[in-house]
């Protein structure tokens, strides 16, 4: 790699008046999605930020709130897309933080996290304000340096907290504008807290349902519950023609997921390394399904799951109410790695829940939220060369994941633009839509760092490439 002597030492002397001046008061500014005067502030303050190296800014409105995209000038023609998202989780519980969510305050947590020293606390620490304004600043020193080497095309996404539906619609309704991208990167900080940086190749999909079930009936009493439909034992039934007995009954997701060889290879190199008891302790876990603690972590990683997130039926308040419920919902989350459409997911649940319907009285609605497919990017992509180069760069060992159990709407920008992406950087942090969410004080210089070299590194293959 080509050194670059001007942004370097630029960014380590600055670091602490970055996070004074900077990164502390766009963490104070509350931007929880459905916020709107906080929304409003944090888009302001990012177009006031970016307007003195952006060649042009264009803000297009969504269905919640809007989405922004900004050119960068570099020194290529084709451009390095660069994805996020600028709203954060609600704040649910602020009696179970230490201090304010919005106060960006220096605090450090309990044990066994208290080995961590100085940490920023608040929401959007970790996930994921703190990598936004990161880039943003060093982007900025870059342009003032003439340093900036690849263009870039900033995407800020105003609705990921809740499923991306603007962002989902805008890339497959206005592809033109990504015509000149070549990969997508999404700026983060993904380091453990051994001080690992974890690159994972690729996101589940997720499908996100609603099951709504009601009859015409008031909420007799329970004497007559042989006469009458029962919404709450229709939901029932429905959702064990879905799931049961820990199987899923849908022919798209019951056979076992097929690994390629570079999966296997990835899966069998972090099986060496990983600590999965720890792994369970940090996410609060005593009990699992598979005591066998590899087959356990293979489940998670490849298995899709069947989630109930809510459950809303009857009598929930104190003492007991014998009656017959007349409405029942239920909201489902399906992920997957599988290799199959949503669309394929949705029409076979479609026909059971039609089925159903043909021999029951009560009213069903099936209603389909948001989804998106799994994504996979290759261990050989510059993008995950030039995370592994960055890190190295600064001394911090990388953990290859072959797939992450979590679902991304990047995987869209993969399925409709054609674009490998990958999500890294330094910093370590966490409690993302927890109370205390946070971001390790002295970690934040290597953020800052990670993300620079990775734009030097990410050009150099950009170019081998291109002279292929």
């Amino acid at each position: 790699m080509k050194p670059i002597n001007k942004v370097d030492p630029i960014l380590v002397k600055s670091n602490d008046v970055f996070i004074e001046k900077e990164l502390r008061p766009f963490l104070k500014i509350p931007s929880s999605t459905r916020n709107n005067q906080g929304i409003q502030e944090t888009k302001e303050f990012i177009i006031s930020y970016i307007k003195d190296f952006a060649d042009e800014i264009t803000e297009y409105k969504g269905i919640t709130n809007s989405l922004m995209l900004a050119k960068v000038e570099g020194k290529t023609k084709r451009r390095l897309l660069i994805y996020m998202m600028y709203d954060t989780q609600p704040i649910k519980n602020e009696e179970e933080w230490i201090a304010n969510p919005f106060g960006a305050e220096i605090h450090t947590l309990k044990s066994p996290l208290d080995v961590l020293g100085k940490c920023i606390i608040a929401r959007g620490a970790y996930n994921s304000k703190t990598p936004l304004i990161c880039f943003l600043n060093v982007i900025r020193e870059l342009k003032k340096n003439s340093e900036l080497r690849v263009s870039l095309l900033l995407l800020f996404d105003g609705e990921e907290e809740i499923g991306s539906p603007t962002l989902l619609e805008f890339i497959k309704e206005k592809k033109e504008l990504f015509k000149n991208c070549v990969d997508a990167y999404y700026p983060s900080t993904k380091q453990n807290l051994n001080g690992k940086s974890i690159i994972k190749l690729g996101y589940k999909g997720i499908l996100s349902l609603s099951i709504n079930i009601s009859s015409k009936n008031k909420e007799p009493h329970s004497a007559f519950s042989g006469m009458i439909p029962n919404p709450t034992i229709d939901l029932i039934s429905i959702l064990s023609l879905i799931y049961s007995n820990n199987k899923f009954h849908l022919e798209t997701l019951s056979k076992p997921y097929e690994m390629i060889k570079e999966e296997e290879l990835v899966l069998n190199e972090l099986l060496n390394v990983i600590d999965i008891q720890s792994l369970k302790e940090k996410a609060g876990i005593v009990q699992v399904l598979e005591n066998d603690q590899n087959l356990s972590f293979y489940n998670y990683l490849f298995n899709p799951t069947f989630n109930i997130s809510s459950l809303k039926s009857g009598f929930i308040e104190e003492g007991l109410k014998n009656y017959v419920p007349n409405k029942a919902s239920c909201n489902i989350d399906i992920r997957f790695a599988h290799k199959v459409s949503i669309h394929e997911i949705f029409q076979e649940i479609e026909k059971k829940v039609n089925k159903f319907r043909e021999f029951n009285l009560s009213n069903v609605e099936l209603v389909k939220n948001m989804g998106y497919e799994s994504s996979r990017v290759s261990k050989d992509s510059i993008l995950v060369k030039s995370l592994i180069e960055s890190a190295n760069k600064l001394g911090v060992e990388s953990e290859l994941w072959p797939i992450s159990p979590a679902a991304a709407p990047l995987s869209k920008i993969q399925h409709v633009l054609g674009l490998d992406f990958i999500t890294g950087g330094l910093g370590i942090g966490g409690f993302a839509h927890s109370a205390n969410e946070f971001i390790q004080y002295n970690s934040i210089s290597n953020t800052r760092l990670s993300y620079y070299f990775f734009l030097q590194k990410y050009y150099q293959l950009f170019e081998e490439r291109e002279k292929i």
